[in-house]
């Protein structure tokens, strides 16, 4: 169902900006950019996982597109964390922006810092491991017992005439069995438990934590900004001139889908 609703423009002072120091201003932007992208990718994550086809073809090409954009969202929540951390709580004495966190925000706070860790950073999380060994770097991975377990159908490969809408099915397959069982094991032994168990049982602890993650990392941010910004223009937001913007027949997010297949180059 579409809604309506109304989104609050601010004007920042330029000469605010300006002035600001160093500090301050790679704070501020830092988070702003952060916040964006992470809004973008959580928005694209949500439209992959609505079903656009059926039959196993559309299924597996919309599962590689919901696990590529997953490791994405999971690899820039990393990232901004290790950002959060080098910019704010490593400062001695503690960043003032942390202190005028809201409780809400400061909640958030403690989620992540409990999750992602401080000094040193936990490698060991979901998000993490996603980020390591398949989003960024590309990390050797021990694919052997996927290998051996593959289900029907994920050793297809799908080829079309122009490259964009060719499928490897069974690559992102193997990577992606290994990379959720791993998650498993983390958790739990993985002795008695089947690897089909074990890559379930993993993949659903990556969507959580993705899920949980972001919505801790965007209340944080929302606070942090908040705070930076009233910090430059010294004085309260709710004291600026406000714009209000009508947005109307918004989408409900379950209701919109990402295409799997595109025309393109008369593939």
């Amino acid at each position: 169902m579409s809604q309506n609703f109304q989104i609050i423009q601010l004007a920042i002072d330029e000469e605010a900006l300006k002035k600001a120091s160093n500090r301050l201003r790679n704070q501020l932007v830092g988070c702003m950019h952060a916040h964006n992208e992470l809004t973008v990718l959580n928005r694209i994550l949500m439209f992959s996982m609505n079903k656009t086809a059926d039959g196993e073809l559309h299924d597996s090409a919309q599962s590689v597109q919901m696990w590529c954009l997953l490791q994405v969202l999971a690899a820039k929540l990393v990232e901004t964390w290790k950002m959060l951390n080098d910019r704010f709580l490593k400062a001695n004495p503690e960043d003032p922006a942390l202190g005028r966190l809201g409780h809400a925000h400061k909640a958030s706070l403690d989620w992540l810092k409990n999750y992602f860790g401080v000094d040193p950073l936990n490698k060991d999380n979901a998000l993490t491991i996603i980020r390591d060994k398949t989003a960024f770097h590309y990390d050797k991975l021990n694919l052997e017992q996927a290998v051996g377990h593959l289900a029907e159908h994920e050793n297809n490969v799908y080829l079309a005439q122009h490259p964009a809408n060719s499928l490897y099915y069974v690559g992102s397959a193997l990577v992606f069995r290994t990379a959720f069982a791993m998650i498993a094991d983390k958790v739990q032994d993985p002795t008695g438990r089947s690897h089909g168990e074990r890559t379930s049982e993993g993949a659903r602890i990556a969507t959580e934590d993705a899920k949980n993650a972001n919505w801790h990392m965007h209340l944080l941010l929302y606070g942090l900004i908040e705070a930076l910004l009233e910090q430059m223009l010294a004085c309260p937001l709710n004291t600026l001139e406000q714009v209000r913007i009508n947005i109307q027949d918004a989408p409900d997010p379950d209701m919109v889908g990402l295409p799997v297949f595109i025309n393109i180059g008369g593939s």
